[in-house]
């Protein structure tokens, strides 16, 4: 780690542990992260923004029943959720 000191912020050169690309942590980000009582980053931004993407469930669909009418629906959930599950009229119908 080397500390690269600029006459406006002070930055620190890191090596990226996914992609080994080294990225600046400058001075604010020290200090937010030290405020919130966390580590400096070991990722660079794209590896932690490509791994914050690959924990979201936006594309996974599946194929279920509803629960009220056993109409066959496609959902986020798998069937073996334990959440109550209604197809689009049913969910109408029981909030009216």
């Amino acid at each position: 780690m080397n500390t690269t000191a600029n006459p406006t912020i002070e930055s620190e050169k890191v090596t990226c542990k996914g992609c080994e690309k080294e990225f600046l942590i400058i001075q604010a980000e020290k200090a937010f992260y030290k405020k919130k009582g966390l580590p400096n980053p070991e990722l660079c931004p794209d590896c932690r923004r490509q791994r914050r993407l690959s924990l979201r469930n936006e594309r996974k669909l599946f194929k279920r029943t509803c629960d009220k009418c056993r109409k066959e629906i496609i959902s986020t959930y798998r069937a073996e959720s334990p959440f109550v599950i209604y197809c689009q009229e049913c969910f109408w119908k029981h909030l009216g």
